[in-house]
């Protein structure tokens, strides 16, 4: 329940957050060059490496997949189909429903592993503050995209949205792993890598940056 509370504190907070990112640039690079540092120590040191003892070639699936997804994900949204048909009203939709989704997954990752008794691996709270550094760029990303797009009224909506996938995603992973407790190691597995690809965009555009 913690790390849905902070979720959803850091969420609210996420308009005051881009104001600081624009008035303390330097800083912030600073600071996403930190957050994407301790995503990637954290996934590739305390989840792939650690699953990969019991799970095998099943854990390099689930981390592959998560990557795909996502990565595709967020390319169709908000890469070149985004300029094309943002405009649109089911493109809206549509991108809404993605966005829910993508925060189920993220509220499915925040329960209290130690306590629900899920998992098997050994640092049970790395997944859960890895989505949450995660959501600190991502969040402030979906902030400035509508409020600049659309206005401040459709960007908190976009929030609430985001929030109520977090919270019912969070309630659900709770119900499903009490009863499938050995398929959550899979489920960080998956998650892992689908928070890679935050690690891949940072990556690309620091090249881009640099040419």
């Amino acid at each position: 329940m913690l790390y849905l509370i902070l979720s959803l504190i850091q969420l609210a907070l996420t308009p005051l957050i881009v104001l600081g990112i624009a008035r303390y640039q330097r800083l912030s690079q600073v600071f996403a060059f930190i957050l994407v540092a301790a995503i990637t120590y954290n996934i590739l040191a305390h989840i792939i490496i650690e699953h990969l003892a019991t799970f095998g070639i099943s854990t390099l699936i689930s981390a592959g997949l998560g990557l795909i997804v996502f990565s595709y994900g967020d390319h169709f949204f908000f890469a070149h189909t985004a300029k094309k048909s943002q405009s649109s009203k089911f493109f809206f939709v549509l991108l809404q429903l993605f966005l829910f989704l993508h925060s189920m997954t993220d509220g499915a990752a925040l329960i209290d592993v130690a306590r629900e008794h899920v998992g098997g691996h050994i640092h049970p709270e790395k997944l859960s503050q890895s989505v949450l550094l995660h959501r600190l760029m991502f969040e402030a990303f979906i902030w400035k995209y509508f409020y600049d797009r659309y206005s401040s009224r459709v960007a908190l909506l976009v929030l609430l949205n985001i929030a109520i996938g977090t919270i019912l995603g969070f309630v659900t992973s709770q119900a499903v792993f009490s009863h499938m407790p050995g398929y959550f190691d899979l489920f960080e597995a998956f998650m892992g890598g689908a928070l890679l690809h935050l690690v891949y965009d940072y990556g690309k555009e620091s090249i881009q940056k640099l040419r």
